[in-house]
């Protein structure tokens, strides 16, 4: 994955690179990226291609990943394999994920270790956030709890580091898996989204260097999704 280079470092705002492929026009894979495609719950990101050769620009609407490539959607045809282009991301929108995706961790992180609670899914934009979890009963003082916890510890400060673990050597340490499917993905190497002393977990996402970045967490409404899942929305601020 050395050439998705959001994995490295989330703060990347702008790269340069060529153009490795194009499908209908439009779908522009690119020798390396930093734009973060669609996927484990996360919105995409969007951002502006500009060929070098005549400084045109190209909107990127939406980023994907289609048989294991990242493939970028463009406002407009033109684009050609061999292009060289600087490209931008809307950083904003990708802060703001980043900042949602960490919050998540925390919450998870907490509903977990103090609750015994397993995460059954999630959905971030740049709007709001939503955890689900596996609670038998619906408890929103317990839920109201979690969140105060979650909000302690992003006072802490923590630290959040990512490297990489072997899925052999990581599959000794059950607790980085912290969705009810556990991991699914066939890869021979797992990265670790690690907040310092607290929580680790498997996750291929961008996330800020340390906990008070996300600013606070706040709890919007809670609401039964099934017999035993508890779907929880909040906003950060």
């Amino acid at each position: 994955m050395k050439n998705w280079l959001y994995m490295d470092d989330s703060y990347l705002k702008e790269f340069e690179t060529i153009v490795k492929g194009v499908s209908n026009e439009k779908f522009i894979i690119l020798e390396k990226t930093a734009f973060f495609p669609k996927g484990g719950g996360v919105e995409w990101d969007t951002g502006l291609m500009i060929r070098k050769s005549d400084n045109k620009e190209f909107k990127v609407k939406f980023t994907g990943k289609f048989d294991g490539n990242i493939s970028h959607e463009v406002d407009q045809v033109g684009l050609q394999i061999g292009d060289e282009v600087k490209c931008f991301l809307d950083w904003d929108r990708r802060y703001t994920l980043m900042r949602y995706h960490t919050a998540a961790h925390v919450l998870s992180g907490v509903f977990n270790r103090e609750y015994d609670l397993i995460m059954t899914g999630n959905q971030l934009t740049p709007e709001k956030g939503r955890i689900d979890m596996n609670m038998p009963e619906m408890n929103v003082d317990l839920i109201k709890e979690g969140f105060a916890k979650a909000n302690d510890l992003i006072e802490k400060d923590l630290l959040v580091e990512i490297y990489y673990k072997s899925m052999e050597e990581a599959k000794k340490d059950s607790t980085l898996f912290k969705l009810a499917i556990g991991f699914p993905h066939d890869i021979k190497e797992l990265r670790i989204v690690d907040i310092k002393g607290y929580d680790a977990q498997a996750d291929g996402g961008c996330h800020v260097k340390s906990l008070k970045e996300i600013g606070k967490i706040v709890f919007l409404e809670a609401k039964n999704k099934g017999k035993q899942n508890r779907r929880v929305y909040f906003k950060i601020e």
